[in-house]
């Protein structure tokens, strides 16, 4: 192993850099046999598997480190986590290639074996990009002489979709046009949903503007975390919190456009309870931000209430649900006009991410064309 983990990440980002230089310098070879391969691995909207096949390749190029890494016997020989988000996100971030925060830890799941054993574990729409990552893997560990052309290829594509992508940034003219961010918001979240990022960026940054315009002093967190980050993860009770200065939570929110039936409820209980017995809080009401066909069915309906739908109480937790779009529109209204702009600005930085989904960018630019 490495005198040190400073020395074994400078290792890290030469190889890195080395792959991009090669990358931008070079064309393609009409003889790479992988690159049907390369292209399938870019052809889905889960980044982990060519961040694997990327984390193994540079891996297998530091012979200082890992000399005899095989990602068939044991993926997390080479420590896949220190060396993605530290040294290897540090050259893509510099870069502004696209990538995720952990990748390959989110494909992997915790399988040493990168082989067969691995696809049969994966759901039935991932096993076919599976199948591809375990044959670069294994082309890889029968020719040497591949682990750098693949790494290569890789940097390629990365470079190619982030020109791609950057080609559906928006120029936008600032507006406070609460009736315009309602319509643009809610086809965001009707047409790029995005996995849950998309409703949870656009209340998240939403309640931060309405706190900053009013001056409230109140601060929202949650806003950046992705919509996959669970609640044990984040440490957090929900989505989205609104707390004050101390970090005490005065508002739990969880934000949804999936069922939030009793197995979401259970989870989101377990989670209260566990922030509450570490904490030392009573957190006992949740707001969920949601459509109507997510509700709890046992949920007890607001009469002639439009905005806010029901509650459902489970083990003295009581749980709120509004209706995501008039929250929305409610909100917007409630919000000063520089607020309205803040927020509006806000939104379109994220969606201009380089990381932020495909799909999301091009509903963006339709709603602006």
């Amino acid at each position: 192993m490495a005198n040190s983990v400073e020395e074994r990440n400078n290792r890290v980002i030469e190889i890195m850099n080395r792959l991009y230089q090669k990358a931008a310098t070079t064309e393609p070879s009409d003889d790479e046999e992988f690159s049907d391969k390369i292209e399938q691995l870019f052809s889905t909207n889960v980044w982990g598997f060519r961040e694997v096949v990327l984390t193994i390749a540079v891996a297998m190029l530091d012979k200082i480190d890992f000399p005899d890494f095989k990602a068939s016997v044991d993926f997390y020989a080479c420590n896949p986590r220190a060396i993605y988000e530290q040294p290897m996100k540090t050259v893509l971030i510099e870069k502004n290639l696209p990538h995720r925060q952990s990748g390959p830890l989110n494909v992997a799941k915790g399988q040493h074996n990168l082989d067969e054993e691995w696809i049969s574990k994966r759901s039935k729409s991932d096993q076919p990009t599976c199948r591809v990552a375990v044959e670069l893997i294994q082309l890889m560990e029968s020719d040497e002489t591949s682990i750098e052309p693949v790494g290569v290829s890789i940097m390629r594509h990365l470079l190619t979709e982030k020109k791609e992508l950057k080609q559906l940034d928006v120029e936008i003219n600032p507006t406070s046009d609460p009736y315009f961010l309602y319509h643009a918001c809610a086809r965001l979240i009707i047409m790029a949903t995005d996995v849950g990022n998309t409703p949870q960026r656009i209340c998240g940054y939403l309640l931060e503007s309405f706190h900053k315009s009013m001056q409230t002093n109140i601060v929202v967190t949650g806003s950046n975390d992705s919509a996959s980050t669970t609640s044990t993860t984040s440490k957090k009770p929900g989505d989205l919190n609104e707390e004050t200065s101390d970090g005490t939570i005065l508002n739990v929110y969880e934000i949804t456009v999936k069922p939030f039936n009793e197995s979401r409820v259970r989870d989101s209980y377990n989670c209260i309870m566990s922030y509450n017995s570490e904490h030392g809080t009573n957190l006992n009401e949740i707001i969920v931000i949601c459509r109507p066909e997510d509700c709890h069915p046992d949920m007890q309906p607001t009469d002639s209430l439009k905005g806010t739908m029901g509650s459902y109480l489970y083990n003295r937790i009581n749980y709120r649900y509004w209706n995501i779009f008039e929250w929305l529109s409610f909100t917007l209204q409630h919000t000063p006009a520089d607020g309205r702009e803040m927020f509006y600005t806000e939104l379109n930085n994220y969606i201009s991410d380089i990381n932020t989904s495909q799909t999301v960018k091009e509903c963006w630019k339709q709603i602006h064309s």
